[in-house]
């Protein structure tokens, strides 16, 4: 009898890692690209105000400090995660990989995308800080209440983050392989009832002011750690889905 000799775990998942490394533009490209178009548009929009207002000076220190333009990449990743896996699973299964190989490569491959992004935003951060924002005064990298936190708070706040919208996606992008179009529209029904349901209850209890107080007095550092056990519940629902999901055409 002829003995199968299969690869090791580790390598068998990073083979399930490079299935989406190997087309990384939509990954790990074309959201680059996106951010520096809209940090250009914002920077032109801060250079017309300065102009129209008689330069940088006539301006409150702080009016370019709440620019939000950064953080629609965390919204944009999930949508990426979840096309992702719709675009890879087939192709993994026909190369035989498991489940379960693949799956733990694609957690893989989204946990360095999230270190890689952090840190790119971090240095940009840095740069930002180091030009006295761009010389305007300006906040997109660390806005608002990152505008003076440590850095690697920074890079910390966009890597919990973005983990946890990825693997948002990854759940989302599971629903989608086994259920197809009508699954990821129950499951977006049915979270638009949760926090509906949520802020009715906030509401009738009161509560809305400790909440408030809660986000204000607590450090980033600590607020992002507390989206862990959801970024693992995200993930653990994901691969429910996956193991038992059917390789369709």
């Amino acid at each position: 009898m002829t003995a199968i000799a299969y690869p090791p775990v580790s390598r068998r998942v990073l083979n399930g890692a490079r299935v989406h490394a190997a087309n990384p533009w939509t990954t790990l490209g074309l959201p680059w690209v996106i951010l520096v178009a809209v940090f250009g548009l914002t920077y032109s929009i801060w250079r017309i105000v300065a102009w129209a207002a008689g330069g940088v000076g006539e301006l409150d220190a702080d009016a370019f400090r709440y620019a939000g333009g950064v953080t629609w990449i965390l919204g944009y990743m999930v949508t990426v995660s979840a096309q992702a896996m719709n675009q890879t699973f087939r192709f993994a299964m026909g190369l035989s990989q498991t489940r379960r190989d693949y799956f733990a490569g694609t957690c893989l491959y989204f946990l360095g995308a999230s270190a890689g992004y952090a840190l790119g935003i971090a240095v940009l951060a840095a740069a930002e800080r180091a030009t006295d924002g761009w010389g305007v005064h300006g906040a997109f990298f660390a806005p608002a209440f990152l505008f003076d936190v440590p850095l690697w708070q920074v890079a910390w706040f966009f890597f919990g983050l973005m983990m946890l919208t990825l693997a948002i996606g990854i759940a989302a992008g599971a629903v989608f392989v086994r259920w197809r179009a009508t699954g990821l529209v129950t499951m977006l029904l049915t979270i638009g009832v949760l926090a509906v349901g949520g802020a009715f209850l906030l509401t009738w209890a009161d509560a809305w002011g400790p909440v408030g107080s809660f986000f204000v007095d607590t450090s980033v550092a600590v607020l992002v750690a507390w989206t862990l056990p959801v970024t693992a519940l995200a993930v653990g629902a994901g691969y429910a889905l996956l193991s038992r999901a059917t390789v369709r055409d």
